[in-house]
């Protein structure tokens, strides 16, 4: 299944190498670089999953969900952080983020989750 993927992240180095490393995958991944260029994409086109970085500049990924939340249920959600709490993690959840990632230097920590948010997507959600 060629999935469509968003990757929203602040981090220039991070966001390149996940969409390089998604991308090889056969999917659609588009890259940007805030949460309000996120949710003006999601306005126009839901993707299947979106992986979406907690701390940002502006609106944190945490009030980022919340909108998307607000308006579709179809995305799946990876929340992702480098300075990750329990209590945002549990909020996230809460929230209905399908899994919440520590972000590691090697990225092939990140395909396990990828592969099951995406059979959970083709499963119907």
């Amino acid at each position: 299944m060629q999935a469509r993927i968003y990757v929203a992240d602040d981090e220039p180095l991070v966001l390149n190498a996940l969409v390089k490393r998604l991308s090889q995958g056969l999917h659609q991944v588009q890259a940007f670089k805030s949460g309000d260029e996120l949710l003006a994409a999601v306005e126009k086109n839901v993707p299947d999953l979106i992986l979406l970085d907690v701390k940002m500049p502006g609106r944190t990924g945490i009030e980022i969900l919340e909108v998307i939340r607000k308006k579709t249920r179809d995305a799946v959600v990876v929340m992702m952080t480098a300075y990750g709490t329990v209590e945002e993690a549990v909020e996230a959840m809460k929230l209905g983020a399908y899994d919440f990632l520590i972000k590691a230097v090697d990225l092939s920590a990140v395909e396990p989750v990828v592969a099951r948010a995406l059979e959970h997507v083709r499963r119907g959600r």
